[in-house]
């Protein structure tokens, strides 16, 4: 009986000592070292993928807001989209719907602090080779412009453009506020002429509302200023043609006719491709000199006054009168002036 008793503490004590190296076994430190890699690991994967997700969230609603107030519109429809951060600076796709019924999409930039936000940009790396330095981007004084007895400022434009529109809206109030530049003062289109059909930075829609505001131009210049000034309010071509009383029996025969509208668009487009322009707006003196309104004090109609003035080989009287010095609005509005400033901002360059 005393040898069965002691035989079952020799086993208790065998199973009891295998448990104890068994827990001894798991809590080994290579299994401690593990576990709290994979803890560190758990803990670095929330911070991306959860806390990231949170920081891009808030980010676009911030992205959002500053655009709004930009262009100067809080019924607009702007949606940020494929957030990323590249090169010091988030990158993202935005879309810009004013109602218009022709929605837009820029590849945008904003600083990661969201205070400066950039409209386009310029990869550097995929320029095959550096591009001479043009007109605009030296400071220009009113000594430095070509003269002329009868100069002619021409915006280059795409029509759904925000700053084109912007830029069409500031010549159409300088002719307001002094009707004798209305004829220092053209209206040009961004484009190309692809398989008999004009092309646009902003598609197909883009490309035939340039084409129709080149006609109306070219074939009814009396009534091409009271089109863009309806169009310019909410971009409905149709109530703006009746609008401003245009024919548009003979519109059509433009717009088909590639003897016509094509005709005419191609003239625009060689003078583009001369300067190379690709920014809407991009502003040319004379047709021979690219110029911008912020050396002259930014996109207010008295610096286009200035540019033109200075550019006169004996100023006329109006030149020694100030136009207002109040921003225009960006984009479609129902309002001409804006308390925001955006005086060097273009689509596509």
């Amino acid at each position: 009986m005393a040898k069965k008793h002691v035989m079952k503490i020799k086993e208790d004590t065998v199973k009891e000592s295998s448990i104890n190296t068994n827990k001894k076994s798991f809590f080994s430190p290579s299994r401690i070292f593990l576990l709290i890699i994979l803890i560190i690991l758990g803990y670095l994967i929330y911070q991306k993928y959860f806390s990231t997700n949170k920081n891009n969230t808030e980010l676009k609603n911030s992205i959002t807001s500053s655009i709004k107030k930009v262009l100067g519109n809080e019924s607009y429809k702007v949606s940020v989209d494929n957030l990323k951060e590249t090169s010091g600076v988030y990158q993202f796709d935005l879309n810009l719907d004013t109602g218009s019924g022709n929605p837009q999409k820029y590849v945008s930039y904003i600083s990661k602090d969201a205070k400066i936000l950039f409209q386009s940009g310029i990869i550097i790396d995929s320029l095959n080779q550096a591009k001479p330095s043009s007109a605009s981007e030296k400071q220009l004084s009113c000594n430095d412009l070509n003269k002329s007895d009868a100069p002619k400022l021409t915006a280059f434009v795409v029509s759904n453009c925000p700053y084109g529109l912007q830029t069409q809206r500031l010549f159409k109030q300088v002719i307001n506020e002094q009707s004798s530049l209305q004829n220092n003062l053209d209206i040009k289109y961004i484009g190309s002429v692809q398989d008999g059909k004009i092309t646009s930075m902003h598609g197909e829609k883009e490309a035939e509302e340039n084409l129709r505001q080149i006609c109306i131009r070219e074939e009814q210049k009396d009534k091409f200023w009271d089109y863009l000034s309806c169009y310019m309010k909410e971009g409905k071509s149709e109530e703006c043609l009746k609008t401003a009383g245009i024919n548009t029996n003979a519109l059509s025969v433009c717009t088909t006719d590639s003897q016509k509208g094509l005709k005419y668009a191609q003239a625009d487009f060689d003078i583009q491709n001369k300067f190379n322009v690709s920014g809407s707006p991009t502003l040319i003196l004379n047709n021979n000199q690219i110029v911008s309104e912020s050396n002259f004090g930014g996109r207010i109609p008295n610096a286009i006054k200035e540019i033109i003035c200075c550019s006169y080989n004996t100023k006329p009287e109006f030149c020694s009168k100030d136009l207002s010095k109040n921003s225009v609005a960006v984009s479609f509005s129902l309002n001409d002036t804006s308390t925001n400033s955006t005086n060097s901002a273009n689509c596509g360059n």
